[in-house]
């Protein structure tokens, strides 16, 4: 329990200087709410109508997380065929670069014109787009980044390329595949926020428009309050998930 506080309580004390600072340069400088609202008016607004804000945050967690799941599978398929095909890698690699260099913005509308609606698949399918890449790319080194001699062994023992795949690379890959899901976590509700700004009728995104129209500032930064806690939740789940797989791994011993 010491060891808990003493991680928490310098997280709680950042907070609490934050937002503290935060509330004091508003009331202080008399800022308008139309331009920053004060913690209090965000917290206000999320007390307000609990029910509605967690309605959205639903809409948008499910978008994200599905999309984040058909990433992960997406970028383990694809890392898989190229560490066992270099021509694999050759055709691979490049489609990749481009999907990382193209806007988000430029992937919706596209996106939507082929979707024709505002229901649930164009959002995965952008939340997947921009987790995948960072995903294909540390689960390739991954993959690729195993014990020389243990890959021999297996080798020696005429180990089929599933058995290797299975019981060295998968369990080599896997912390820089939680490192991936740390990034891919944000880059997901990215991209089902962009997907929901581009045309929805729910989500955090279609919140966010809809204030922004209404020139509700504080229920802009409501749903931004809404949309960080999904986002430190997952991270919190992920790091307790990662935490159980990876006990035997040296980066998680103590010092």
């Amino acid at each position: 329990m010491s060891r808990r506080a003493a991680h928490l309580l310098p997280a709680l004390v950042g907070f609490v200087v934050l937002f503290g600072a935060w509330e004091a340069i508003v009331r202080i400088f008399d800022i308008r709410k139309l331009i920053l609202p004060a913690p209090s008016a965000v917290w206000a607004d999320l007390a307000r109508a609990p029910g509605y804000w967690w309605h959205h945050a639903w809409v948008t967690g499910l978008e994200a997380l599905l999309g984040f799941f058909a990433a992960l599978v997406l970028a383990l398929g694809l890392a898989v065929a190229m560490v066992h095909s270099r021509l694999a890698e050759r055709v691979i690699l490049p489609v990749l670069t481009m999907i990382q260099v193209t806007p988000l913005i430029a992937l919706a509308v596209p996106l939507f014109i082929l979707f024709r609606g505002f229901g649930l698949a164009p959002k995965v399918v952008m939340a997947t787009l921009v987790t995948f890449v960072p995903f294909t790319a540390n689960a390739l080194t991954g993959l690729r980044a195993v014990d020389a001699d243990a890959l021999e062994v297996l080798r020696a023992v005429h180990a089929s390329r599933l058995e290797v795949l299975l019981k060295l690379r998968i369990p080599h890959a896997l912390p820089y595949l939680f490192a991936a899901a740390r990034v891919g976590v944000g880059l997901a509700l990215i991209g089902a926020l962009v997907a929901e700004w581009s045309g929805s009728a729910a989500g955090l995104g279609y919140v966010m428009i809809a204030a922004k129209n209404n020139f509700a500032a504080s229920a802009v930064w409501a749903a931004v309050a809404v949309l960080t806690a999904l986002g430190l939740v997952a991270t919190w789940l992920l790091t307790l998930l990662e935490g159980r797989l990876l006990r035997w791994h040296p980066s998680r011993g103590r010092n």
